[in-house]
């Protein structure tokens, strides 16, 4: 089958529409408006967890850069909240996310990244907002102190296109 001369400029253009789909940038806000212990998130990332799987997943990948150290003992909680409830989706150890080592997992002032996989996609609502926060545990508090504590929106569709949320 011959190709015209046009179907390729076509093409180019329906590119250029859809690409902004593919890489939308979404707003995230910090929970507590009182500041963070730990640093600052730069941006998000969310995609569909690979593999085929009966309730679908996404992943979430946190960037941002540290200002304290953050100790091996720290939880990563993902969270979701929908009106006036609020479920957990997941809880990670802070080794089993990033780099490990005995005193400190990650360095303050260094630049870290979090991989959150296997997060269960309660799907899409203008109310459903997620949260990923870091929390410390002590001896002396019943439940681990959040340190540090991002909401966002997953976008529409989730699935497939990866989206990235900055800010």
């Amino acid at each position: 089958m011959a190709m015209s001369h046009i179907q390729p400029v076509l093409f180019f253009l329906a590119s250029l529409f859809f690409l902004p789909a593919l890489c939308s940038a979404i707003d995230f806000e910090y929970c507590t408006k009182n500041g963070h212990d730990y640093g600052s998130i730069s941006q998000i990332w969310v995609s569909p967890s690979d593999g085929p799987q009966e309730n679908p997943t996404i992943t979430i990948h946190l960037f941002g850069s540290a200002s304290k150290d953050i100790s091996a003992g720290t939880l990563v909680y993902v969270t979701y909240r929908s009106g006036d409830f609020t479920g957990l989706l997941k809880t990670y150890d802070l080794c089993d996310v990033s780099a490990c080592n005995p005193e400190y997992v990650i360095e303050a002032g260094t630049d870290f990244e979090l991989s959150l996989s296997d997060v269960l996609y309660v799907g899409f609502d203008e109310e459903i907002k997620y949260s990923v926060s870091l929390r410390e545990k002590t001896s002396e508090e019943k439940d681990p102190i959040i340190k540090m504590c991002v909401d966002f929106k997953v976008p529409h569709p989730a699935f497939p296109p990866p989206a990235l949320v900055s800010m």
